[in-house]
């Protein structure tokens, strides 16, 4: 199938987002030839793969979860300095309604099923590698796709532990690309970063490792073919609900806008080989240094 790749990165409700710009290719009859996806992502993907037609603002009721509002009123997300609830526990949420509202979505389906090419990005919480799920439970895939550590409980996965894939790497376009099917398309839902003077020493170390998230995030987005970057203003917090409409018309208004860009991608001809390339013999390929997280063939992969 010929088409693009879509990388679609994580941001909570900045995902719907992603909602919009799958209405705007599918409008503008742009054809997908595979999705990876991380987080937020990662359920947009899925939903699109299985031809699931959900709205945002049903999707919005379905994963509301009530722990993740009352943080977000309380300004628990916000107010790091209140260390207390962070030493007591080693999540802040359970996410069980988030959990029951993808195995309502996705019932028994499988990653391995999907119609169209799909990958799930999560990250390994041991050795922060970066773990591609191309079978399994979807359902169970996305809870650990968005496991964000100290807000949600990693995920065990086949003898893994899984937290959110933006850990590894914010937009999935290293999964993208390993599906080979097309150029890649990749869709960043970060609010744009305003740099500040840090007022304490936790502030300090939290900048620092945001810088270090941003410097990898730009080294994914270089690899991509087109890149569509969100950049709400003012910024939408990961869990406001509240702010799903707004992530959703601003989403539609980006693809839009990289509309041309897109259908430029696929109007590009195919490089032909040299007719001397059939007398070369390819070089053997470097193992990847990020697996596919497939379960051995000699093992009996379990239902989940």
């Amino acid at each position: 199938m010929e088409g693009i790749v879509l990388a679609l990165g994580g941001g909570g409700v900045r995902g719907r987002a992603h909602t919009a710009v799958l209405d705007v290719l599918t409008e503008a009859k742009i054809p997908i030839a595979g999705l990876a996806g991380s987080s937020a992502g990662a359920l947009a993907a899925a939903t699109y793969a299985f031809g699931i037609a959900v709205s945002h603002h049903e999707l919005s009721e379905w994963l509301k979860d009530p722990e993740l509002e009352r943080l977000q009123k309380t300004g628990a997300l916000h107010q790091v300095t209140r260390l207390v609830d962070f030493v007591r526990r080693p999540y802040l949420a359970e996410g069980s309604k988030i959990r029951q509202g993808y195995r309502a979505l996705f019932g028994q389906r499988r990653i391995e099923e999907s119609p169209i090419p799909l990958v799930i990005q999560a990250c390994d919480f041991i050795t922060g590698e970066l773990v591609m799920l191309r079978a399994g439970s979807v359902a169970e895939a996305l809870t650990a796709s968005s496991a964000v550590p100290s807000i949600f409980p990693p995920v065990q996965w086949h003898g893994r532990l899984l937290v959110d894939g933006d850990v590894a790497e914010k937009v999935p376009v290293t999964a993208a690309k390993a599906l080979q099917a097309g150029p890649i398309v990749a869709v960043d839902v970060s609010n744009r970063v305003v740099p500040v003077e840090p007022k304490s020493a936790l502030e300090a170390a939290l900048q620092a490792g945001e810088a270090s998230r941003r410097r990898l995030l730009s080294m994914a987005l270089s690899q991509a073919d087109v890149v569509i970057t969100l950049e709400a203003d003012p910024p939408i917090e990961t869990f406001d609900y509240t702010k799903a409409d707004l992530a959703y018309e601003l989403g539609r208004k980006r693809a839009e806008e990289a509309l041309p860009r897109i259908r430029a991608l696929l109007e590009k001809p195919i490089p032909s080989k040299p007719w001397w390339s059939r007398f070369v013999k390819p070089k053997p390929q470097a193992a990847q240094s990020h697996p596919i997280a497939h379960q051995p063939k000699s093992q009996k992969q379990p239902h989940l």
